[in-house]
């Protein structure tokens, strides 16, 4: 998973891509992550993540009111949104 750091490293250039949208301070954040990085393994999906905290303005661009937030990219048309806590099993249904 890439953890952006600047609002230009945000390119949705690649043919399959998910952005997640969180903050560290919310206690599911860490369990999120083991999930995401087992499907980006499982899967060959590339996470981008954007702390909502530092980069207000990608969460207006993105239109995200919840956290966390997966949006799923296909040549960069939005094809899957995921808002709020979700379990393992239907993570993995998704994907």
């Amino acid at each position: 998973m890439q953890f952006i750091t600047q609002e230009d490293e945000l390119h949705m250039d690649l043919p399959l891509q998910a952005l997640y949208f969180y903050t560290s301070y919310i206690p599911f954040h860490k369990k999120m992550l083991i999930m995401i990085d087992k499907i980006e393994k499982k899967y060959n999906i590339p996470f981008i993540a954007i702390d909502t905290d530092q980069f207000k303005n990608q969460c207006k661009r993105f239109s995200v009111v919840s956290l966390p937030t997966i949006i799923v990219f296909s040549g960069g048309t939005e094809i899957q949104r995921i808002d709020g806590i979700i379990t393992k099993k239907l993570f993995n249904n998704i994907f």
